[in-house]
Protein backbone atom coordinates (compact mmCIF):
# COMPACT_ATOMS: atom_id res chain seq x y z
CA UNK A 1 0.00 0.00 0.00
CA UNK A 2 1.07 3.60 -0.73
CA UNK A 3 2.13 5.78 1.92
CA UNK A 4 -0.51 8.05 3.27
CA UNK A 5 1.48 11.35 1.53
CA UNK A 6 0.80 9.39 -1.95
CA UNK A 7 -2.86 8.65 -0.98
CA UNK A 8 -3.32 11.94 -0.28
CA UNK A 9 -2.06 13.58 -3.77
CA UNK A 10 -4.52 10.81 -4.92
CA UNK A 11 -7.65 13.10 -3.27
CA UNK A 12 -10.57 11.29 -2.69
CA UNK A 13 -10.17 8.09 -4.75
CA UNK A 14 -7.43 7.45 -2.70
CA UNK A 15 -9.09 8.54 0.50
CA UNK A 16 -11.75 5.53 -0.58
CA UNK A 17 -8.98 2.93 -0.75
CA UNK A 18 -6.95 3.59 2.23
CA UNK A 19 -10.63 3.32 4.30
CA UNK A 20 -11.42 0.39 2.32
CA UNK A 21 -8.20 -1.07 3.09
CA UNK A 22 -8.43 0.39 6.98
CA UNK A 23 -12.19 -1.10 7.20
CA UNK A 24 -10.94 -4.39 6.54
CA UNK A 25 -8.51 -6.81 8.16
CA UNK A 26 -5.35 -4.79 7.30
CA UNK A 27 -4.03 -1.51 8.99
CA UNK A 28 -3.83 1.45 7.20
CA UNK A 29 -3.39 5.59 7.57
CA UNK A 30 -7.17 6.69 6.99
CA UNK A 31 -7.51 9.22 9.63
CA UNK A 32 -3.67 10.59 8.49
CA UNK A 33 -5.11 10.50 4.59
CA UNK A 34 -8.26 12.48 5.77
CA UNK A 35 -6.34 14.96 7.77
CA UNK A 36 -3.47 15.44 4.67
CA UNK A 37 -6.52 16.25 2.75
CA UNK A 38 -8.86 18.28 4.94
CA UNK A 39 -5.46 20.53 5.60
CA UNK A 40 -4.74 20.66 1.92
CA UNK A 41 -7.96 22.15 1.39
CA UNK A 42 -10.68 19.28 0.52
CA UNK A 43 -14.45 19.83 1.82
CA UNK A 44 -14.60 18.58 5.19
CA UNK A 45 -17.88 17.08 4.22
CA UNK A 46 -17.02 14.93 1.21
CA UNK A 47 -13.92 13.66 2.72
CA UNK A 48 -15.70 12.60 6.12
CA UNK A 49 -18.18 10.73 3.76
CA UNK A 50 -16.15 9.02 1.11
CA UNK A 51 -13.79 7.85 4.34
CA UNK A 52 -17.30 6.55 5.81
CA UNK A 53 -18.72 4.72 2.89
CA UNK A 54 -15.03 2.85 2.53
CA UNK A 55 -14.41 1.69 5.78
CA UNK A 56 -18.07 0.40 5.87
CA UNK A 57 -17.54 -1.25 2.67
CA UNK A 58 -14.16 -2.45 4.35
CA UNK A 59 -15.62 -3.47 7.44
CA UNK A 60 -18.72 -5.83 5.30
CA UNK A 61 -15.92 -7.92 3.79
CA UNK A 62 -15.01 -8.76 7.43
CA UNK A 63 -18.60 -9.05 8.45
CA UNK A 64 -19.42 -11.26 5.65
CA UNK A 65 -16.54 -13.59 6.19
CA UNK A 66 -17.79 -14.08 9.78
CA UNK A 67 -21.42 -15.08 8.03
CA UNK A 68 -20.21 -16.85 5.81
CA UNK A 69 -17.96 -18.84 8.52
CA UNK A 70 -20.98 -19.28 10.26
CA UNK A 71 -23.16 -21.17 7.98
CA UNK A 72 -20.20 -23.63 7.71
CA UNK A 73 -19.47 -22.16 3.59
CA UNK A 74 -15.97 -20.68 5.06
CA UNK A 75 -13.90 -24.11 3.33
CA UNK A 76 -10.64 -23.30 1.70
CA UNK A 77 -8.74 -20.45 2.39
CA UNK A 78 -11.40 -18.13 4.24
CA UNK A 79 -12.01 -20.84 6.52
CA UNK A 80 -8.04 -21.12 6.89
CA UNK A 81 -8.04 -17.57 8.25
CA UNK A 82 -10.86 -18.11 9.93
CA UNK A 83 -9.47 -20.69 11.95
CA UNK A 84 -6.47 -18.60 11.91
CA UNK A 85 -7.98 -15.58 13.52
CA UNK A 86 -10.45 -17.29 16.05
CA UNK A 87 -6.84 -19.46 17.56
CA UNK A 88 -5.34 -15.65 17.46
CA UNK A 89 -8.08 -13.69 18.97
CA UNK A 90 -10.21 -16.69 20.83
CA UNK A 91 -10.67 -14.74 24.34
CA UNK A 92 -11.05 -11.45 22.14
CA UNK A 93 -13.73 -13.02 19.90
CA UNK A 94 -15.66 -15.36 22.81
CA UNK A 95 -16.06 -11.77 24.76
CA UNK A 96 -17.02 -9.85 21.72
CA UNK A 97 -19.73 -12.51 20.71
CA UNK A 98 -20.95 -12.86 24.79
CA UNK A 99 -21.21 -8.87 24.83
CA UNK A 100 -22.85 -8.50 21.33
CA UNK A 101 -25.29 -11.22 22.62
CA UNK A 102 -25.78 -8.85 25.68
CA UNK A 103 -26.06 -5.63 23.81
CA UNK A 104 -26.87 -6.53 20.38
CA UNK A 105 -25.88 -4.08 17.53
CA UNK A 106 -25.98 -0.97 19.11
CA UNK A 107 -22.05 -2.29 20.25
CA UNK A 108 -21.17 -1.90 16.67
CA UNK A 109 -21.16 1.68 17.09
CA UNK A 110 -17.15 0.75 18.94
CA UNK A 111 -16.05 -0.84 15.74
CA UNK A 112 -13.94 1.72 14.87
CA UNK A 113 -11.89 1.25 17.57
CA UNK A 114 -8.40 -0.45 17.08
CA UNK A 115 -7.80 -4.20 17.14
CA UNK A 116 -11.08 -4.57 18.82
CA UNK A 117 -13.81 -2.94 16.44
CA UNK A 118 -12.14 -5.57 14.24
CA UNK A 119 -13.41 -8.46 16.98
CA UNK A 120 -16.56 -6.79 17.13
CA UNK A 121 -17.34 -6.60 13.44
CA UNK A 122 -16.13 -10.52 12.69
CA UNK A 123 -18.18 -11.69 15.82
CA UNK A 124 -21.47 -9.80 14.40
CA UNK A 125 -20.70 -11.41 10.88
CA UNK A 126 -20.32 -15.07 13.18
CA UNK A 127 -23.39 -14.28 15.58
CA UNK A 128 -25.63 -13.15 13.00
CA UNK A 129 -26.19 -9.40 13.16
CA UNK A 130 -29.00 -8.62 10.70
CA UNK A 131 -27.57 -6.36 7.30
CA UNK A 132 -29.56 -3.46 8.35
CA UNK A 133 -28.61 -2.63 11.99
CA UNK A 134 -25.19 -3.54 11.50
CA UNK A 135 -24.26 -1.09 8.49
CA UNK A 136 -26.72 1.50 10.53
CA UNK A 137 -24.15 1.39 13.59
CA UNK A 138 -20.95 0.74 11.95
CA UNK A 139 -21.89 4.01 9.97
CA UNK A 140 -22.53 6.17 12.71
CA UNK A 141 -19.68 5.05 15.08
CA UNK A 142 -17.36 5.29 11.80
CA UNK A 143 -18.68 8.43 10.80
CA UNK A 144 -18.59 9.89 14.17
CA UNK A 145 -14.85 8.64 14.22
CA UNK A 146 -13.50 10.28 11.01
CA UNK A 147 -16.36 13.68 11.70
CA UNK A 148 -14.03 14.06 15.08
CA UNK A 149 -11.05 13.54 13.03
CA UNK A 150 -11.70 16.54 10.42
CA UNK A 151 -12.87 18.70 13.01
CA UNK A 152 -9.44 18.70 14.62
CA UNK A 153 -7.92 19.36 11.76
CA UNK A 154 -9.98 22.07 10.91
CA UNK A 155 -9.67 23.29 14.50
CA UNK A 156 -5.97 23.28 14.21
CA UNK A 157 -5.92 24.68 10.32
CA UNK A 158 -8.08 28.18 11.96
CA UNK A 159 -5.75 28.23 14.74
CA UNK A 160 -2.75 28.03 12.72
CA UNK A 161 -1.27 24.71 14.06
CA UNK A 162 0.66 23.18 11.42
CA UNK A 163 -0.02 19.08 11.67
Amino acid sequence: MPDASTLAEWGLPGLFLVAVVAGSVFPAPSEAVLAALIYGGVRPGWAVTVATVGNVLGALTVYALGRWGAHGEGGGVVGRWLQRRSAREGPRLLRARERLATWGAPLLLLAWLPIVGDVFVLAAGLVGVRPGPFVAFVSLGKGLRYLGVALSVLAARHTGISQ
